[in-house]
């Protein structure tokens, strides 16, 4: 059967590197959507591959706006009737010379709302024994976060709603310069990362629950240190970084790998990383 996969932010970096992998896995038949905000940049980025296997297709998407999102899963449905591989990558970057209040709207707007609209509009539309990804990385775990706020991620009882109320309510926080007072790391990128991998262990249980004849996956996946423009800044010692192409491939390989036992967890590797 033809494979469809939708990858965002898949014209640079990591989402480069998840491009190539994938097309070297897939074949003539198989369908790949660059989701990308500019589409000449996504057609660039298929012009430097030298190999093209798949059917590479670029899709104008803007993760940080619902009705973009909804756009286009209305399109990739109504041509191909629903999904397989869905990689949730595209990520907004934090600035260095930025303070954390005048950044992290934007930043959680894309990184965390953006995973959410991708959930809510895909994960209805994934295929049997289909698969959705999102990016984080291992700073997504409640060991990175004070014992004082871990009862705000209580996966187990709790919607996607909620956790999108609790990293809006953050957001209030940091702008108002309380977020500090109530214990939240001076890091905007822990509370994201770990509000991303609290979406995917709701929408796992959920999906468990209301879907279990399908058996899809959907888990959230820690690349690993990898150089980019995005990380440069913050690691002082980018030695033993993986290149974007490498780090793909680990993540690339979850999917023939992987079975049900992913599902609402955080990968790395190949194996899970503690959740608390």
């Amino acid at each position: 059967m033809n494979k469809v996969a939708l990858i965002t932010g898949a014209n640079q970096g990591l989402g480069f590197g998840l491009l190539q992998k994938l097309n070297e896995l897939y074949g003539e038949n198989d369908t790949i959507y660059l989701g990308v905000r500019r589409p000449e940049a996504g057609e660039e980025a298929i012009k430097s591959i030298e190999k093209v296997n798949a059917r590479l297709e670029v899709i104008r998407l803007d993760v940080s706006k619902e009705e973009s999102i909804e756009e286009v899963k209305n399109a990739i449905v109504q041509k191909h009737g629903g999904i397989d591989l869905v990689i949730s990558n595209a990520a907004a970057r934090m600035s260095k010379e930025l303070a954390n209040k005048d950044q992290v709207e934007g930043f959680i707007q894309t990184n965390n709302m953006g995973a959410y609209y991708m959930l809510k509009h895909f994960q209805p539309n994934l295929k049997a024994n289909g698969t959705f990804m999102v990016v984080a990385s291992a700073f997504g775990s409640l060991l990175h976060l004070g014992g004082n706020l871990h009862s705000l991620f209580n996966t187990d009882n709790m919607s996607l709603k909620d956790i999108n109320k609790v990293i809006q309510d953050y957001v209030i926080d940091v702008k108002a310069e309380k977020d500090s007072e109530k214990g939240w790391p001076e890091w905007i990128n822990i509370p994201s990362k770990i509000a991303q991998v609290a979406l995917t262990r709701v929408a796992a249980r959920d999906e468990a629950v209301n879907h279990p004849e399908k058996n899809t996956k959907i888990y959230s996946v820690c690349p690993g240190l990898v150089d980019t423009d995005a990380s440069r800044p913050f690691f002082d010692n980018m030695h033993e970084a993986q290149s974007p192409y490498d780090a793909a491939g680990h993540i690339i390989n979850l999917i023939d790998n992987s079975t049900g036992e992913y599902s609402g967890k955080l990968i790395q590797f190949g194996k899970e990383l503690p959740w608390n």
